[in-house]
């Protein structure tokens, strides 16, 4: 399947508030593109589609918790594909960017807003694209799902549950005319990571949103960013652990 070049003009974001989510498709949306944003109902999620109406874009804003069914979330996705007016058309892109850090006591929250909730959009979302044939899948994964750490550990086993269903099925899609691309950023400095100081290769949303765009105009399903980070990981994979620096293991 060749890269993607044109912008895309109908997109359902499933985070809606999420700043690396918004920064893809600052990168890659068309001037005057639809748009549906897929999240809890907030503030955070409001001011969003606010900022994208200011840009000249047409949005609508659905209501998700990761806590829904497995026929609860289809119902969603469907909301969202026909809130981007014209049913018949096809949809261009899906992002998934849900996910929270958690904590190391919450367990259950953590997987249930990284894991299984993003599991069953994932599903959903390859069945609205495989059926009309067409598509762009983006998953927002995280060079955690490669190398985990135990501090953010249940976090990291969430990425690699993603990380995994959707490398394991990008051939198959592709056969049905869907690109899927799966984005393993390291630490991106948002208001999630805003308590922590930015380590070394830290990023930004934009930074990630500008790796995307680049990726989508080649044939790669898989984009580390910063793309150093790929070469780190797989050092850090082949040294035992017990000779890293404690924060790394």
């Amino acid at each position: 399947m060749s890269g993607h070049n044109q912008p895309f003009e109908r997109i359902i974001l499933l985070g809606g508030s999420s700043e690396i989510g918004l920064a893809i498709i600052e990168h890659t949306s068309a001037p005057h593109a639809a748009i549906a944003l897929v999240g809890r109902s907030s503030a955070r999620q409001t001011q969003a589609a606010q900022q994208l109406r200011n840009k000249g874009h047409a949005v609508a804003e659905i209501s998700y918790t990761t806590t829904m069914t497995l026929s609860e979330t289809h119902d969603v996705l469907l909301e969202a594909k026909n809130a981007l007016g014209s049913p018949a058309a096809p949809v261009d892109a899906i992002i998934m960017a849900i996910g929270t850090m958690g904590e190391p006591d919450t367990p259950q929250a953590t997987l249930t807003t990284n894991l299984v909730g993003p599991t069953l959009l994932i599903l959903g979302s390859q069945q609205i694209l495989t059926t009309q044939g067409s598509g762009t899948l983006i998953v927002l994964s995280s060079a955690a799902a490669v190398r985990p750490r135990e501090e953010i550990l249940n976090y990291a086993i969430a990425k690699q549950g993603i990380d995994t269903l959707v490398r394991t099925t990008t051939a198959t899609l592709k056969s049905q005319g869907v690109r899927t691309l799966l984005v393993r950023p390291g630490f991106v400095s948002t208001s999630m990571t805003s308590h922590l100081p930015p380590p070394l290769l830290a990023s930004t949303p934009s930074a990630t949103g500008h790796q995307v765009a680049k990726a989508l105009k080649s044939q790669k399903s898989v984009v580390w960013v910063p793309k150093t980070m790929r070469w780190a990981v797989l050092t850090l994979n082949i040294l035992p652990r017990s000779l890293t620096p404690p924060a790394l293991r």
